[in-house]
Formats: structure tokens, sequence, C-alpha cells
């Protein structure tokens, strides 16, 4: 079976055989007990070419069967991928995840806290009817003639970028209550600090961190933010104030449990009756030299100010929107934004290889960073993409990979500036239209 795989594979780029080989996916494969022929497409081989197809800027899987040499047909390739099961490919990127002992130090103990960044993506789904019905349509943006959507609640790295989990949910869904759904997946230890962004603070959520021995980093709303009268109030007496804009607060529960809180009742009244946390303000200078500040207020469970200093704090959540530049190399650089699969089952299929092919491209990054002794952020993302990808890069050190220089996040307008094609827009059913034309 391997002298099968191997000669299948002997078009891919030997150095994707490196970070991903095929005895990980067959072992994998037969953990779950997965049962396959000696065919063409085993489930190694599979994998691979799907795998590329996605490295490829989410091409066909006509691109996929000239990667394997034109051996098998496109049905064949589609056929293929439906019989993968999907622990199989959740067990690859977990060993994907495992080489770069994730694991192990979510094991020890002695080991500094991890910092994970948490937040949901927007994803365009192939207009079927079984689509539709699971995932829906954005509530803003409901029209007869859109696509629907699928949003993903992701959780990374902050410290390697990997893509630890995610999970899929209906896309008029709020992403706050499906934070317990990803806290179950990921090896989290007691003492690991997850940043949020403001639309997670919620009483419940805070309370579910609590639970499990994880601290947060999150902005408050301007709602949110502790006065007199209200269920958040600063506390009094010695060591209450901290120092400058950081000061102990007592957040209250409230008293009528939320429309949007998915917990039950039961549930609810089981929580604690208040919780201490920290307040800190911070000012974000602008972009450029004398323009205007902005004025954030954090909130953390993490209370010691000589263990986690202000200045931690507010450097962990400035770093926050490195989420935003991952979800922009799986949407942009990847071009990952629209999904090819029409049905559920393979949706989650190719979820799973989006992530297994990211992580793909991580892995090289962080393998040329610790050989150039740099910060894995440093490393060009779309040139770690082709060292995977192109058959000319086979056999090329990773030192090769372009770096790029040290920039300084400027703010940018949400405007487009190309306006594209002067159509009209489609929003009625199909049907109509084509009767029209």
């Amino acid at each position: 079976m391997a002298a099968t795989v191997s000669a299948a594979l002997r078009y891919v780029n030997s150095n994707l055989d490196q970070l991903l080989p095929e005895r990980a996916i067959l072992t994998a494969a037969r953990e779950v007990g997965h049962r396959w022929r000696q065919r063409k497409l085993g489930p190694a081989q599979t994998v691979v070419l799907l795998v590329l197809q996605l490295l490829c800027g989410n091409a066909s899987l006509a691109e996929a069967r000239a990667l394997d040499g034109y051996r098998v047909c496109v049905a064949a390739l589609a056929q293929a991928r439906q019989r993968l099961p999907l622990e199989l490919l959740r067990r690859v990127n977990d060993w994907l995840l495992g080489q770069f002992a994730l694991s192990v130090v979510a094991a020890d103990p002695s080991a500094p806290p991890r910092v994970w960044l948490i937040d949901a993506a927007n994803y365009y789904l192939p207009d079927t009817a079984a689509l539709r019905r699971r995932y829906r349509q954005p509530r803003q943006k409901r029209r007869a003639g859109d696509y629907p959507q699928l949003r993903t609640l992701n959780v990374f790295d902050l410290r390697s970028g990997l893509l630890l989990t995610q999970h899929d949910f209906a896309s008029d869904c709020h992403e706050s209550p499906q934070l317990r759904h990803v806290l179950d997946r990921i090896a989290a230890r007691a003492g690991d600090v997850i940043v949020l962004d403001r639309g997670f603070v919620s009483y419940a959520n805070l309370c579910l961190l609590q639970e499990r021995g994880l601290h947060v980093v999150a902005r408050l709303p301007k709602g949110l933010t502790a006065r007199r009268g209200s269920r958040r109030t600063r506390r009094t007496g010695a060591g209450a104030r901290l120092g400058k804009g950081d000061a102990l607060l007592r957040w209250e529960k409230p008293a009528r449990r939320p429309r949007s809180c998915r917990i039950s009742t039961g549930g609810w009244r089981q929580l604690p009756m208040q919780r201490d946390l920290r307040q800190v303000s911070i000012n974000v200078a602008g972009p450029r030299k004398g323009s205007r500040c902005r004025h954030l207020t954090l909130i953390t469970s993490l209370l010691d100010p000589q263990t986690h200093p202000a200045a931690q704090i507010a450097a962990w959540y400035r770093r926050r929107w490195e989420i935003e530049t991952d979800l922009r190399h799986l949407k942009s650089t990847l071009k990952l934004e629209f999904l090819r699969t029409q049905s559920v089952a393979n949706v989650r299929r190719e979820l799973l290889l989006r992530a297994i092919a990211y992580n793909l491209v991580r892995a090289a990054m962080l393998q040329a960073a610790t050989l150039r002794q740099l910060e894995p952020q440093r490393i060009s993302f779309a040139d770690a993409c082709r060292w995977l990808r192109l058959t000319q890069a086979a056999g090329v050190s990773l030192l090769k990979l372009l770096i790029n220089p040290q920039r300084v996040r400027r703010s940018r307008p949400r405007k487009l500036k190309y306006r594209g094609k002067n159509y009209r827009w489609l929003t009625t059913a199909l049907a109509p239209q084509r009767r029209v034309a």
C-alpha cells in the first residue's frame, strides 16, 4: 500500500511531504477505523491533493486532477473526498498542531500561559437548498437572490498564528453564545489567557471562563463601563485603585437572564451573584503624528498588577488585531472566502481541509522563523505558500523565504476603492431573471 501511495504522490512538491508525511495520514486513518481499498485515490493521496487544491488559490477539483498528472477524473476525486471521515481530518490537523509542542505545553503546569485570540468570520456558500436551510443568511442582508453564508468561530494562537479549532454555525446567529463550543475543543489549561472583542463580553461568558480557570482580556462596550448606580461599580477601600486608569470593580449578576443567553434558567440561577474584575483604561495613539488618540476601556480577570501590569494587558489587546490579519490570509491570500462544496457534510470536510492547509503554511513560517531567529509574523505568508505549492521550490531551503519589514498598523476606512462591473444586483430568484433575459 505504501508503495502505491508513494508512486501516486510523485507529482507533489517534496516540501509538503516534509511537513505532512503520508504516514501521518495513514496512521490517523487506521486510528479512526477507516477502511479503504488499494486504489489511485487512497486517504493519503486524497488529503494531499485537496490541500494542494486549496493552496492553489481555492482552485477547482480539475486543478487537483492536473496536479496528480491527469490520472483520475474529477468525479472520482469528488467521491474520494466524500469517503474521508471527519474524524480523520481532525486527527491530521491535531497531529500538525502537536508537532509544535502545543499539546506538550498544555500538559506542563510550569509552562508560561498561552494567549488565544478568538473571533468570528463569514464565508459564502453555494446557493443550494440544504445549505440555505442549515446556515441561512445574515439578518441585515436577507435578499432573495443572495448567497447563503456560513459563520465560523475561530481560535488562533497568538505566538505562532496557528488555527487551533473552528466551530461553524448559522449566519443569522451571534457569535457570543458559541464561545462554549470552541472552549470544549482546545487543549487549554488553567491560567491561559483569552483575548476577545467587545461582542463577547457578557456575564455568562465571564463566568464560563472563570469556571474553566481561564483568564480574559476584552474590550468593554461603552454602556458597560463601571459607574455609580449600575451593576458594575468600582470597589472601595485599600488596594481598590491600582494606578492611573487601573482599578478593581465588582460586577453583579443581572436580575433577569438575557434573551441572547443560551444557558438554561436553572444554570443561570447557579451562576455566582457577583464577580471581581479589573478595569484598565488605555490610550491608543493614532497612525500619524499629531492625530487623535482613541480611549479604550479593557476588562480582565488578571487582578494582580505586580504579575500582570496594565502595560502587559494593553499590549495583549493591541495584538488582538493579528487575528484579523490571520483571517485575511485565509480569505484573501489563499482566496478561501467562497466554499465550493454543496452539502453540509462536505462543507465541514472543506473547513477541516482549509485548517490543514493554513496550518501547513504556518508550520513552514515557524520553521523559517526558528532558523532565522525571528518572530513568525515576519516571514511572508504568501511566500511560504509558494514554497509548499510550487514543484520548482522542492528542496529549496526555508532560509530563502521572504522577510517582511517591521510594519506599523495604519487605520484604514472600511470602504472599497474598486467599484466592480456596472451590473445591477440580483435581488430575486434566478428563474424570473432568466425569463426577463
